[in-house]
């Protein structure tokens, strides 16, 4: 089962702008993602070898959907300037095809584009999920895209997942802020912000548990937060971590991904146009469930 896919309504078909579709896994991914109604793809890159893929798979895709570019900077600029088309619709997508997640950023965020939202900051999302249901869903924000976030880059990290999670109608958000403490220290400025963090959303989103700082096993852990004596809404609940750094961010999901078989659904939401933004070695399955979230965000 595709992560979100009876949230979709097929009768509302989305743009997917593929930028630098120079791939087999890539294609097959967008070829499916077509077949099950989810995107209307617009293949930019190699137009050698988007074409003989197409013909291959006797793919009915239009031939005038596939625009040429020699580079994963030109595939990043035409994807941005396609989706700059219908900025403000929210009826298209971005999704990175086989280029680095800097490029394709990198020309998303110039104003020539209008792709940001005046008083919004960009941030990733990991939507996981884990095989025969071991374990209800969690997201992971954000280890994909802001490398060290400020307070204020997390009020909107926090501001951006929240947003999504009203989308998601079975989703109740349970917000742990990480660190690697549950104590406000000084030599451990992350805890500080972390507490300064959920002392902003008591007033902005006082109708979330939004709780922290937390190490990561009371926050997953029931059995962690009891022999803790950790209190709150969140210890032993969380389903959304809000994590202090890229990296710690970047670990935590590729350790549940190869550790314990998640899948990751990854996207970039906070501008005009949602970006999926998947590693180059995910699998299909992991792409798709990005697909699919990104497209929510467009409703």
């Amino acid at each position: 089962m595709i992560q979100n896919i009876d949230y979709i309504n097929k009768n509302r078909i989305t743009e997917g702008i593929v930028a630098n579709a120079n791939n087999d896994l890539i294609l097959k991914t967008i070829m499916e993602a077509e077949i099950q109604k989810l995107i209307d793809p617009v293949l930019i890159g190699n137009n050698d070898f988007i074409t003989a893929f197409i013909d291959k798979h006797e793919w009915s895709l239009s031939k005038d959907k596939v625009i040429k570019s020699n580079s994963e900077k030109e595939s990043s600029k035409i994807a941005c300037e396609v989706a700059s088309r219908g900025a403000g619709s929210q009826n298209n997508i971005i999704i990175k095809g086989h280029l680095h997640t800097d490029v394709l950023m990198g020309e998303y965020i110039k104003k020539e584009y209008n792709l940001r939202i005046r008083g919004k900051r960009l941030s990733h999302i990991w939507f996981m999920t884990f095989s025969n249901n071991a374990r209800h869903p969690i997201i992971i924000t954000d280890g994909a895209l802001n490398i060290f976030p400020s307070l204020e880059t997390k009020k909107h990290i926090l501001s951006n997942v929240l947003d999504y999670t009203k989308k998601i109608p079975s989703f109740n958000p349970y917000v742990a802020v990480l660190s690697a403490t549950e104590e406000k220290l000084q030599q451990m400025p992350s805890s500080i912000e972390a507490h300064d963090l959920v002392e902003w959303a008591k007033i902005n989103y006082s109708d979330t548990p939004v709780e922290g700082p937390f190490a990561l096993d009371n926050a997953i852990s029931e059995e962690s937060a009891k022999i803790k004596g950790t209190k709150g809404k969140v210890p032993g609940n969380a389903n959304v971590i809000i994590v202090p750094n890229i990296e710690t961010g970047n670990a935590l999901v590729k350790s549940l991904v190869h550790f314990a078989n998640a899948t990751a659904g990854g996207f970039v939401i906070g501008g005009k146009s949602p970006v999926v933004i998947t590693s180059r070695s995910d699998d299909e399955k992991s792409r798709m469930a990005s697909i699919v979230n990104a497209v929510i965000c467009t409703y």
